[in-house]
Order: C-alpha cells, then structure tokens, then sequence
C-alpha cells in the first residue's frame, strides 16, 4: 500500500511538529510548509492527497491561498485549522469550497477521521480519464490507452501533471519553462507540448484537448 502524502501549511512549529508526528505515526507521508512561498514549491514538485491549511499565515492567509491557488487542483481536498472562536474563517473557507475544518485546539482522533474521510471521498480522482479510452494516473505516472501504457518521457509525464493540476486556468509559458528547467526565453517547452499533443492523437486518438490561445498558455480539457 502506498502511503498517502499530505501537505501541512502551519508556521507554529511546535503544532507543525505535532501534527508531523501524529500523521506518520499513522502511516501518512508528510511534507511541511511554514508559509504560502515553500507550500507553492511543494505544490509544483507533488501531486498530494490532501493538504492541511492554517487560516493564519505570516505571508498571506489560508483563505487567499486557497482561493487563488489550490481551489481548483485536482485530487487536492483541503482542510482547513484555524482558531474555534474565529466563526467566519470557517463560513468563508467552507463557502469557498474548501473540503472540511477543524478548529485549534483538536482531538486528533477527530483530525485523524477527518483526514481519511476526505482522502477516500476524493480517491476516484487519482486517476483522470480522457474520453473513454484513455487515462492518466497521477500516482504511478503512467499513460494508458485501453489498458497499454504509452511511453511518456520524463518531461511529457511533467507537463501532463502541469496541465492536470492547473486546469482551471492557462499554463503559461514562464511557468512551463521554470518547471522543465528551461531559459527565460526558449521554445523548447512550446516544442515538448508539440510533440505530446502529436503523441496523444497518433496513438490515443484524442484531438486538441491541450489547447492553446495566444497570450494566455496552454490549457487541457478532459
């Protein structure tokens, strides 16, 4: 069984560590942010199963972070902590769409439930199908078309997962060109893109879901 991977956005360190600590203790794999900046790093190097979000950050709060950038992830319920006294935090994450809340102080046996409830509502997504022949498993990384795997390279696995987890608006190409490790300046993203779109008609028979519109980036429909 592979352990789940939770993000934990919390700058008290000490609450940081002992939510740390209880989550591996319960199998759960973990990985720490203490403010909005190191949580958007993970975001980009991880596909997580859910993500643990102080309302109260040094840089920003939960809230805003949420809104403009985990909202519409795919896969990513999210919880958010904040304190039980502060009613609207927890109106206003809830009416965002945020997936559940649980109020400082806590019963982490009520963390603990909360967690896997939400991690089992949101399991069916770890998979993305395009059309009915056709999908994508974020976990293992792995291109299937009806049931073979398609030989995807490292890069194309990357902008695929890029594509997925930023679907509800345009990949840029600064932000695809950062993430493959490219120049400022270069084509060679555009020409990867090129290249998968090609691969996914040839050999999925799927047809302009990467779209592109001048200005704005690159976007997938599934």
């Amino acid at each position: 069984m592979i352990d789940k991977h939770i993000l934990l956005v919390e700058d008290d360190l000490s609450l940081q560590e002992l939510i740390k600590k209880l989550l591996v203790n319960n199998d759960y794999t973990v990985s720490k942010a203490i403010n909005v900046d190191e949580a958007k790093k993970l975001l980009k190097l991880f596909v997580f199963d859910l993500i643990i979000l102080d309302v109260m950050l040094p840089d920003t709060t939960g809230l805003n972070f949420y809104e403009n950038s985990i909202k519409n992830r795919i896969n990513t319920p999210v919880i958010f902590l904040s304190a039980l006294s502060n009613v609207d935090d927890r109106v206003t994450g809830l009416e965002l769409g945020a997936d559940d809340y649980i109020g400082k102080p806590f019963d982490t046996r009520e963390l603990l439930l909360k967690i896997k409830k939400n991690i089992s509502n949101k399991q069916f997504l770890d998979v993305v199908n395009f059309g009915k022949d056709t999908e994508f498993d974020l976990k293992k990384e792995q291109l299937l078309f009806k049931k073979q795997k398609i030989s995807l390279s490292s890069n194309e696995v990357k902008i695929l997962k890029l594509l997925i987890n930023n679907s509800h608006q345009y990949l840029t190409r600064d932000l695809l060109n950062t993430e493959l490790g490219l120049d400022y300046l270069s084509r060679s993203g555009d020409m990867q893109i090129s290249r998968l779109r090609l691969k996914l008609k040839k050999e999925c028979y799927l047809n302009d879901i990467i779209r592109s519109v001048h200005g704005k980036g690159y976007k997938i429909f599934f």
